[in-house]
């Protein structure tokens, strides 16, 4: 009996591994990116916080130059509908890549972004900028961000002087 019972063990699981479900990195690698590009659109184009809030995780935490961290969808929406009302604001972001784990349930994208708004005294200022999102696949197979930081990038080369 214990001899039959130490086969079993290593029958099973290779039959359980043998089942796991393959992932296609570099087709979950495009699909991720697609959604840091829709996920710009969308911030770009709507007035709905709840549209742009869609794409963090119900826990994600938001990490922003000089800020407090934000941690959740309540704390994110509050933020992004008190920023699209500032008279001024702008935020863009362009992804430059995306890497996906070869299980499938994790990804990171990184590029630069964007951000305009009026200063201490009020004038329009834009900030350049680079950010890394760090992405969970959730239970209903959609991408959405769980981490999400930036910073102020170098200076352009003609205000460096």
């Amino acid at each position: 009996m214990r001899r039959s019972l130490a086969f079993l063990f290593p029958v099973s699981a290779l039959l359980v591994g043998g089942c796991a479900q393959r992932v296609d990195v570099a087709e979950a690698t495009n699909v991720l990116l697609d959604t840091d590009r829709a996920w710009a659109k969308v911030a770009d184009s709507s007035s709905n916080p709840d549209s742009i809030v869609a794409y963090w995780t119900a826990d994600a935490r938001v990490m922003m130059p000089g800020q407090p961290v934000l941690v959740g969808r309540d704390g994110l929406r509050a933020m992004v509908a008190a920023s699209l009302a500032v008279p001024g604001f702008h935020l863009t972001w362009t992804p430059e890549a995306a890497v996906v784990s070869p299980g499938g349930e994790l990804g990171y994208t990184y590029g630069t972004n964007r951000v305009s708004a009026p200063d201490s005294t009020g004038r329009l200022t834009t900030t350049v900028g680079r950010y890394v999102t760090v992405w969970r696949k959730e239970p209903d197979g959609k991408w959405r961000c769980a981490i999400d930081i930036f910073n102020v990038g170098p200076l352009p080369a003609a205000d460096r002087r």
